[in-house]
């Protein structure tokens, strides 16, 4: 009867424990959403151990259950859990981007220590390890690190120096390709334009100098240069950045002011036939003494474009070679270049490409930025070298009576400005692709613009934009009739029936009326053809049911 007892009691108190225990579990990991909640839990005694999350990936939930094993049996009351929410605690900002699981150690509120990834090992590890030197400090035998939660500890700060060596490095090919690319449209417009242009040049006289045409056209005379057109020209805040970046002293604050809101004069001045050499080396030669040398001690004589100068802001400008002269006759003489040379294609922004799963594809367009969104496309599969196109747009995709859930819809964002010199600081995107696509998981996203350029080459090759050309419908046969005008006309056909029917041989009228009933019966069978509609089995109702690329792919069976 006692033995009977005792185990009674011992299981009643295991079973209480228990129960105790589970109820402690409740308050083991305390939730941190606020600056005030991170403020107050940092300061608590003990070793802090803080899951350290974003909205759009979570907790790690795998890593909970040894967490509180290890609170219970090693730390106790001298260990704190927690989850904190990145998003919207400013001392945690630096993980905002970060998918990967990341574990912060704290005591007395400095960061000690920073662990990233699910390693369940290696976390007991570091926090066996930093309770016996949290116990070590509270003797006074060791003494804990200096570090604020804000700042980065020495491993972090290696990730971080050699990140940003790898941004620096994939920014400066972004850059170099795109003065490359910049470089190759003025050489490719120049080309275009010398063909009927070699003998021209243009020039811009400010609204301050006008008056002193006289100067500059007696100055290009005696180098064979005369005045072939002037036209006054407003050119506005855009037509004055153009200017800017081929002349730098149009880009300053005095020039633009002086030239923006008030008409120039734009000049075509053309060498004459008998006169050798280039146009552009002329004119220069003639208004801003280039390639002139003077003897020895003789003073510099003042060249026009030093004379009509006022202040900082130039009289006149001239091209000084021949992919100035082509930028700057596009912009002055717009109609009369367009007349003889159309304008070239529109630069394309540096871009990347990502690919996310076809079902996503509503999500997708309902957040992406139309302004940087280049073109789209839906593909078999998730294969980035040889990829096999689908539908180039959700109205064409959503036809397709069979979807499955390796398809893949691939994204052409722009990251960049192809011009970034020509457009308003405000207007330039921030780089790097959106952070609202980002957080919807991508299958894939480009290295970088040089990478991208490659990679959206395969998906959206040339002309993929361009319409494609609708089938010919085949034009439907008419029943032939024959039409009467006269009295005297159906009279000849029923003596023409009567006589065939005497002599038993078909009338012309009854062979049409057969042939008529043949082209009928052709005409029916078409349309019989073209109005048969197939009934959907027991298979189309189970594509109406489980439309494959609008849900998300079955989890793996474990």
């Amino acid at each position: 009867m006692a033995l009977t007892s005792a185990v009674a009691n011992a299981a009643a108190a295991a079973a209480a424990a228990g129960a105790g225990k589970k109820a402690a579990q409740v308050q083991l990991q305390a939730e941190l959403n606020t600056d005030d909640e991170w403020n107050k839990f940092i300061n608590r005694d003990g070793l802090l151990v803080i899951d350290v999350y974003t909205e759009w990936c979570g907790p790690c939930i795998g890593m909970v259950g040894n967490l509180k094993k290890i609170k219970v049996e090693l730390g106790g009351d001298n260990l704190h859990l927690a989850i904190a929410k990145s998003d919207t605690i400013e001392c945690l900002k630096r993980f905002r981007k970060r998918s990967e699981p990341t574990w912060m150690f704290i005591a007395a509120g400095q960061l000690l220590n920073v662990v990233f990834g699910a390693d369940a090992p290696r976390l007991a590890r570091t926090i066996e390890q930093e309770l016996q030197n949290e116990e070590l400090a509270r003797k006074g035998e060791r003494e804990r690190p200096k570090r604020a939660p804000h700042e980065l500890t020495p491993p972090e700060q290696e990730v971080a120096e050699a990140q940003e060596k790898l941004q620096q490095e994939r920014r400066a090919r972004e850059e170099a390709a795109v003065e490359a690319a910049r470089i190759m449209r003025r050489e490719t417009r120049a080309c275009r334009l010398e063909t009927h242009f070699a003998d021209v040049c243009p020039a811009l006289v400010m609204p301050h100098a006008q008056k002193h045409l006289r100067k500059i056209t007696d100055a290009l005379e005696p180098h064979g240069v005369i005045l072939a057109d002037k036209c006054p020209i407003l050119l506005g805040k855009d037509g004055v950045r153009v200017l800017g970046v081929e002349e730098p002293e149009l880009a300053t604050e005095a020039a633009i002011s002086a030239i923006a809101e008030r008409p120039s004069l734009a000049l075509l001045l053309k060498k004459t036939p008998e006169k050798d050499g280039d146009v552009i080396e002329l004119c220069r030669r003639a208004l801003y003494g280039d390639g002139v040398k003077t003897e020895d001690g003789a003073p510099n004589k003042k060249v026009p474009a030093e004379e009509l100068r006022a202040d900082s802001t130039p009289g006149v400008y001239v091209p000084a070679d021949r992919h100035q002269r082509a930028a700057v006759l596009d912009l002055l003489f717009p109609k009369m270049v367009s007349s003889l040379v159309e304008p070239g294609p529109p630069p394309t922004a540096p871009h990347i490409a990502l690919m996310f799963g076809a079902w996503q594809r509503r999500a997708l367009l309902a957040v992406c930025d139309t302004s940087r969104l280049l073109h789209y496309g839906f593909f078999a599969d998730a294969s980035l070298t040889e990829p096999k196109l689908l539908a180039k747009n959700i109205e064409q995709y959503e036809l397709r009576p069979e979807k499955d859930f390796s398809e893949t819809i691939v994204l052409m964002i722009a990251v960049g400005l192809a011009a970034p010199e020509l457009a308003d600081p405000k207007d330039i995107p921030p780089q790097g692709p959106p952070e609202q696509l980002l957080a919807l998981g991508p299958l894939h996203v480009s290295e970088d613009a040089v990478v991208g350029a490659e990679e959206c080459a395969k998906f959206f090759p040339p002309g993929y934009s361009e319409p494609e050309p609708k089938p010919k419908q085949k034009p439907k046969k008419k029943k032939k009739t024959k039409r009467h005008e006269t009295k005297e006309d159906l009279t000849e056909e029923s003596n023409a029936q009567s006589q065939s029917i005497e002599t038993g041989e078909p009338g012309e009228s009854e062979a049409a009326v057969e042939g008529d009933n043949d082209g009928d019966a052709e005409v029916e069978g078409d349309v019989e053809g073209e109005g048969e509609v197939e009934e959907d089995g027991e298979d189309g109702e189970e594509q109406q049911a489980v439309d494959k690329a609008t849900s998300p792919p079955p989890p793996a069976p474990h």
